[in-house]
């Protein structure tokens, strides 16, 4: 999943945006790339769970921020700001030092760890507050749910692609198309 992750670098098409990105990425914690996005199974789908569910949750947040971006008609110098912020709004989810479980604080977390990374501004500070604000109303302290309540355009935009790629009720993959039958088989189970 690393590999096909980095893959998707090349969406990022300003060079030192994406080499931002791909520094924060080169330095984080091993368990990054192993971990199931939620570890209780509680506020992921199944597709989100398991070894490098976290990955496979970040894949789907690209497309989806792909599908906002263009739906805002956000300029390119916007849109890979909020590509950046997908790749990284996860980068410190289990808070710093890494521990077994998710800190409701990462988004904080991963701002404040980001700093150490050379971008020129606004971007950087665009790009830490899309991360840092992710999580909405459940971000943490009362003054990040406050400021998190009032979001910008791309900050809003990154907010939307988590949620819709965390929903169990809107579980799917990139690509994957569901058979018929399937389908047939979820309207009979609603009834």
């Amino acid at each position: 999943m690393r590999e096909i992750l980095y893959s998707q670098l090349g969406k990022i098409k300003d060079l030192e945006i994406r080499k931002f990105v791909e520094q924060a990425l080169d330095k984080s914690d091993k368990d990054f790339w192993e971990i199931p996005c939620s570890m209780t199974g509680k506020h992921h789908p199944p597709e989100n769970q398991g070894e490098e569910g976290n990955i496979r949750h970040l894949i789907k947040c690209l497309l989806v921020t792909e599908k906002l971006c263009d739906y805002f008609s956000l300029s390119k110098k916007d849109n890979d700001i909020v590509l950046a912020s997908v790749f990284l709004h996860d980068i410190k989810k289990h808070g710093e030092p890494w521990s077994d479980k998710t800190d409701y604080e990462h988004g904080k977390i991963a701002s404040d760890w980001l700093e150490q990374f050379e971008l020129r501004e606004p971007e950087k500070t665009e790009i830490r507050n899309c991360v840092r604000y992710h999580m909405y109303k459940y971000t943490g302290t009362k003054e990040d749910i406050e400021r998190a309540s009032c979001p910008t355009r791309k900050e809003l935009i990154m907010q939307l692609a988590d949620f819709f790629s965390s929903l169990k009720e809107v579980s799917w993959l990139p690509g994957i198309n569901v058979k018929e039958e399937d389908i047939k088989n979820f309207l009979e189970n609603l009834k």
